[in-house]
């Protein structure tokens, strides 16, 4: 069976303006080869667009021409891989999401499995980190608020006993088992934001935080800045 037209049936299913990787072509699992020298020929016959090594687009168009690449479908290559999750976006895209600052960050910072680097797509600067778990959508959420948690003191425009009360009534709507999850991941995370976090969790009443208490050096201080808004800090070593 000829691939071309295998090919070109696969790639019609792709709305224009999706991007797509030869992964997610069926045909490619058995034909390699001819599916990337097909995909080529797509690309410079105009039917395709390359955004980047292994990933494709149908151009889109509009009524002035052809419809550049909306941001976020940019972004969304760095955050899934075959439709599964493999980042998140943190940093002060994730803070002005979450309501806890105003200011628009001009680069988006995503945790992913992939090694440090810059890309810069045009419209849109993605920074890549090496995230501390490998990312599912099981426990994006408590990577998001672990993040927050080791990045309190520097978030633009918002004091850490307020960023705490925000992400106090955002635990205290997940489920028993998310925040058991918090607990355990909060141990790839420093200190700080252990204590932090069992602040939280106990001021709440939401679950068990001894085994937390227990990994923290009972001398040790952490001065976070919350100017005595939260009194229970004290027995977290919280200033």
């Amino acid at each position: 069976m000829r691939i071309k037209p295998l090919v070109d049936l696969e790639v019609s299913r792709f709305e224009p303006g999706q991007i797509f990787s030869y992964n997610d072509l069926p045909v490619f699992q058995e034909n390699p080869s001819t599916t990337i020298k097909t995909v080529s020929r797509l690309v410079l016959d105009g039917s395709l667009r390359r955004f980047s090594k292994g990933l494709f687009y149908r151009p889109k168009l509009g009524l002035f021409g052809e419809v550049p690449l909306s941001d976020s479908e940019k972004i969304k290559t760095y955050l899934f891989r075959q439709g599964k999750r493999v980042g998140y976006i943190t940093g002060t895209s994730l803070y002005n999401r979450l309501g806890l600052t105003t200011q628009v960050a001009r680069t988006i910072t995503i945790a992913s499995d992939m090694s440090a680097q810059l890309k810069n797509h045009g419209t849109v600067e993605v920074r890549l980190i090496k995230a501390r778990y490998e990312v599912t959508n099981e426990n994006r959420a408590c990577l998001e608020i672990l993040d927050v948690l080791a990045d309190i003191r520097n978030i633009p425009d918002a004091e850490p006993a307020f960023v705490l009360d925000i992400l106090a009534d955002r635990i205290k709507e997940m489920v028993p088992f998310t925040c058991s999850l918090l607990v355990e991941l909060a141990r790839g995370y420093p200190p700080s934001v252990k204590a932090l976090l069992g602040l939280l969790l106990s001021c709440r009443n939401i679950c068990d935080v001894d085994g937390l208490k227990n990994e923290l050096n009972p001398t040790t201080r952490y001065k976070i800045g919350l100017k005595g808004l939260w009194p229970e800090a004290r027995a977290w070593n919280i200033e």
